[in-house]
Order: structure tokens, then sequence, then C-alpha cells
């Protein structure tokens, strides 16, 4: 990894995104390390020289994504919203400006949440677990069940929601391009419906 730190910032990026990509499009075990050096346009034997092996640039990966998302969220705004469904939205759109920037983050972390490689789902199972309690920390506040009709609601309301959103990302991934202002429209009209029918009237 030093070797790998030690390129530029662009050399870096150049090599993170073949990887990312190639991940991305084909999977773990489908992926090959020549596959991320065509694409890098490095040899196959600098990619071992900066990773040691195909696993551990695939957790590198992992650690990278995780990385560049958390920050994308503004946590004093999130804090400043008192609803959860508006807190959700905003959060969404957060992350969406984020992953404008960062296609191929996109595409990786589709194909991260359909990963079935035993060789990285104990990596995947820790990224998983950190990635929901960091949204559930995010979002979720005791007071927002005193919204709903039924307060119990609320989690089931919230889980739907991620659901929601994973399916969202799993449609884009092979897809030419992932249109954001579709997925949040979309995601918007969901939203609006949970609150009409889960919600009380006073909270409409």
């Amino acid at each position: 990894m030093d070797k790998f730190l030690a390129l530029s910032e662009e050399k870096q990026n150049v090599i993170i995104n073949a990887a990312l990509q190639c991940f991305g499009k084909y999977g773990y075990d489908k992926t090959s390390i020549n596959d991320i050096a065509v694409a890098a346009h490095i040899s196959k034997a600098s990619v071992f020289q900066y990773f040691g092996s195909k696993k551990q640039l695939y957790t590198y990966l992992l650690e990278y994504c995780m990385n560049t998302i958390m920050p994308s969220f503004d946590k004093a705004v999130l804090d400043a919203e008192a609803d959860m469904l508006n807190r959700i939205l905003l959060s969404s759109k957060m992350k969406m400006e984020l992953l404008k920037e960062h296609p191929f983050i996109t595409q990786f972390v589709a194909s991260v949440w359909e990963e079935a490689s035993p060789e990285v789902n104990d990596r995947i199972v820790l990224l998983k677990a950190e990635s929901g309690k960091f949204r559930s920390d995010l979002v979720l506040r005791k007071e927002d069940s005193l919204r709903f009709k039924n307060p119990e609601d609320a989690e089931a309301v919230y889980n739907m929601l991620l659901l929601m959103a994973e399916g969202y990302t799993a449609r884009y991934r092979n897809a030419p391009e992932f249109d954001f202002e579709i997925v949040m429209s979309d995601f918007e009209k969901n939203i609006a419906i949970l609150r009409k029918n889960f919600y009380k009237e006073e909270y409409l």
C-alpha cells in the first residue's frame, strides 16, 4: 500500500476508478487483476505490487467508498430537521450529489449488495453492519414514532425505504448511466405516499 499511496493523486484515482468499474461490472470472482491492470493502463505486476492481492484491493475499495460517502452528509442540517421522512429524503439527496461526482462508486456499491463470493463475504458483512448503524444514527430519533398513526410502524417504514434505495441502485447497476433526477423524483413520490398512509393527520 505504501507504494500506491506514494503515487500522485491523479494516478491513484485512475487505478481506483478502474478497479471500481471492473468489480462493479463483473463482480468479485469474475474480475481478474489483469482486467483491472488493462483498464488502468498499468502492468498486472504493478497492481500486485500496490495491493498484494485481489482481496486486499477489494477491501481497500470497500473502505475507500465508505470514507468517501460518509463525509457527504451534513449532520447539522439533518439534526435540524424534525421529521424522519424529511431527514431520509435530505440524506438521500446529499448522497446523490456525491455519487454524481463518483459514478464508478455507484456501480461498485450496487455490486457489493449483490456480491456472494465467500472470499470477501466477511468484509461485506462488516461493511453492511457499519453502514447500517451509520445510516440509522444519522436519520433516526426516538421521537420519530410519535408522528405515526401506529408508533411501531416507524421502524418498518424506515426499513422499507432502505430496501427501496437499494433497489434503485441495483436497477441501475449495468445501465449506461444513472439518472439521478428520475430516481429522486420517484423516491420523493414514494415518501409522500408513505407519509399520507402512515402519519397522523396533524403531521401531513
